[in-house]
């Protein structure tokens, strides 16, 4: 028998860390593993937009929604609307809940297919609890009672990044994490299997361990400077690689969603939290200064030049492997995106999730390695896919910046979702895809990607009795959301402890 892990050491630096070794403490409890997190948890900031993912994650952690939410400030996300993205000035809400319901086991985007393609002036939107509670400024925790009128949809958290880590810490701690505040400056590896042996601290110390989690950032201390492990770039299909960040005081808008807005030079992402809104700017640093995407930002959200201003690099990319020797890469030290539609904390709960479902022997088994690199490949190229469908389907050619993105190139499975979906409305959706089928459908028709034609069996049904029936699908839908709390209104019950 293999002998197990006697000492797991996460390696911290970006802000997922603390969530990592208290999700590896919460799985191995009873289990006789020692946990180190080394972290200085300094240097954290902005906000984190998070998919369902996130949500399921703390609540697998028993962690109280309502003290997170409280304790942090955050607030709640249905979603994100759209704007910008086509010359029309089309806005449509992304949303992670199903839209109309089936009809004759058939999709119903299928039905709303059919009735846009006859000329009919529907929006998709209108057939989403979710997308209308969006535009009401409504929300409610979704009821697990079958047949409820709020049970189908599904919602992630807009948190602030420095305060979601220390929420995180106390928990890690509480779980019997061993934190030692400090940064790890080198790292010690044993020349023959090429494990880590141990990391040294910048005040000299040493840590020993025989499994290691490399959160240390974009940097990636243990997997890239230490193992060598190679980064896989997709500039050529991801077009932005800077960020500049202002901080707004002043809350203006509490609506349950993240607010995107494709600009003249890149895009713009607005999230509220409960005593601030973050606004980042992403832009192709070849092409616009950071002092211009600065003055563009505050002109754009009316803040002072002196606000707050913070840049950041984005490499859209990956690591060539995530899980290398005896030691796994979680966070930007496993790879980078645009936050457009999932950000790195949602990716980094996804992922530790999956290592717990592998969770090795001090031997690390490379059979296990190679099949959880193989499906995190994955959950990363469904997440970039995702991303650059937005700019696939841009017709923008305002600028050079839009130029460029004409010249990106589609991935191969994107183009062929593309295809399929554009014949008959078909879409070769994965089980496994971070994004749901519905996410899918609901872009590609907001982006005005219309398929040529529907599934023909639609026509089984009767036309008369579909729109009946897709009319009140609309007023249920009005009627549920008409009986939802205000967002602003949740968030003060929550506060108060109701």
């Amino acid at each position: 028998m293999a002998e197990p892990l006697r000492h797991v050491v996460v390696v911290g630096g970006d802000s997922c860390a603390p969530g990592i070794a208290a999700c590896v403490a919460h799985s191995l409890r009873g289990i006789d593993t020692k946990i180190t997190l080394v972290d200085r948890l300094s240097g954290f900031s902005g906000v984190a937009s998070m998919l369902p993912v996130s949500t399921d994650f703390y609540k697998a952690l028993r962690f109280g929604e309502q003290s997170l939410v409280t304790g942090t400030g955050a607030t709640f996300k249905l979603g994100t609307e759209h704007s910008g993205w086509l010359q029309n000035g089309k806005r449509f809400i992304q949303t992670f809940s199903e839209y109309g319901v089936p009809i004759r086991q058939l999709p119903f985007y299928q039905y709303f297919i059919k009735q846009k393609l006859a000329g009919h002036d529907i929006d998709f939107d209108d057939f989403s609890v979710a997308a209308t509670a969006v535009r009401h400024g409504r929300f409610a925790v979704p009821s697990a009672e079958p047949g409820s009128t709020q049970s189908p949809y599904q919602y992630g958290l807009q948190v602030d990044s420095q305060r979601f880590a220390g929420a995180m810490l106390q928990y890690a701690i509480a779980a019997g994490v061993n934190h030692v505040a400090a940064a790890a400056s080198q790292v010690a590896v044993e020349a023959d299997s090429g494990f880590i042996e141990s990391v040294t601290l910048d005040d000299g110390t040493v840590i020993s361990g025989d499994f290691f989690i490399d959160c240390s950032g974009e940097r990636g201390l243990l997997i890239g400077d230490a193992l060598g492990t190679a980064y896989e770039s997709w500039s050529e299909i991801l077009p932005c690689d800077r960020c500049v960040r202002i901080s707004v005081r002043n809350v203006q808008d509490l609506s349950p969603v993240t607010r995107v807005v494709a600009k003249r030079d890149g895009w713009s992402r607005r999230v509220q939290l409960m005593d601030r809104a973050d606004i980042d700017y992403f832009y192709n640093q070849a092409i616009t200064s950071d002092e211009y995407a600065a003055a563009q930002l505050t002109k754009d959200v009316g803040a002072s030049v002196s606000a707050v201003q913070e840049y950041r690099s984005v490499r859209p990319g990956r690591r060539r492997a995530f899980w290398h020797g005896n030691c796994v890469a979680i966070g930007r030290s496993a790879g980078d995106l645009e936050s457009l539609e999932v950000s790195g904390l949602s990716l980094a709960h996804s992922a530790v999730v999956r290592l717990m479902s592998l969770w090795p022997h001090a031997d690390c088994s490379p059979l296990l390695a190679d099949e959880y690199n193989g499906l995190t490949v994955r959950d990363y190229e469904f997440a970039r896919n995702f991303i650059a469908l937005f700019y696939t389907l841009s017709d923008r050619e305002d600028s050079n910046f839009w130029h460029h993105c004409q010249s990106l190139k589609t991935p191969d499975a994107l183009a062929n979702r593309l295809s399929l979906f554009g014949s008959r409305g078909r879409l070769s959706w994965d089980v496994d895809d971070i994004f749901g089928r519905d996410n899918w459908v609901s872009a590609l028709i907001g982006l005005n990607c219309l398929p040529r034609d529907y599934d023909p069996l639609v026509d089984v049904a009767d036309p008369e009795l579909v729109d009946r029936f897709m009319g009140e699908l609309q007023q249920a839908v009005l009627t549920n959301v008409g009986k939802m709390p205000g967002h602003d209104a949740c968030l003060r019950q929550l506060q108060q402890g109701q």
